[in-house]
């Protein structure tokens, strides 16, 4: 018959690589204040619309002066002339002397201008003096205001110029 010795082969194991491994993916995050990607609806902006921030240490003024965005605006500085947005959110230390056209507008700081929008939101802290053109308003407690409100006659009296 047949005799055989059984020897061992010599195995090889795996070298492990002092390299760094690439990590695994993840899910793209969504940018800080949104995509870049315009927004072709005829709705309100959509979540992914693009802010634009206007700081606490910038002032803006000069004759006929107009600010225009397709997108949301905040405005934390100041500004002395007409702004026209989607959306347009003058914050706490903000401050703007001139009229806001925006399909949304929420006054959280001063205005001395008119307001026109679709949905105008004036937040306690907010100090509105100038007329008021709206499709729907809301007042919190605290908020002050100094003007007249009026309903909007017809949507193209507050739809912001927006070319």
């Amino acid at each position: 018959m047949f005799n055989r010795v059984a020897t061992a082969e010599p195995r090889m194991e795996p070298v492990k690589s002092t390299a760094p491994q690439p990590l695994p993916l993840k899910q793209s995050t969504p940018p800080l204040f949104g995509s870049t990607l315009p927004h072709h609806g005829h709705s309100s902006p959509a979540i992914d619309a693009p802010t634009s921030v206007l700081g606490q240490d910038i002032t803006i003024a000069g004759q006929q002066l107009v600010i225009k965005t397709k997108g949301s605006l905040l405005i934390a500085g100041h500004i002395q002339g007409d702004v026209h947005g989607e959306t347009v959110t003058v914050g706490e230390t903000g401050s703007v002397a001139g009229t806001i056209t925006a399909r949304t507008i929420t006054v959280q700081g001063e205005v001395n201008g008119a307001l026109k929008g679709s949905s105008v939101n004036l937040n306690a802290t907010s100090k509105v003096e100038g007329d008021i053109v709206k499709q729907t308003l809301s007042i919190d407690e605290g908020a002050q205001f100094d003007g007249s409100v009026r309903r909007a006659r017809d949507v193209g009296e507050v739809t912001p110029d927006l070319g």
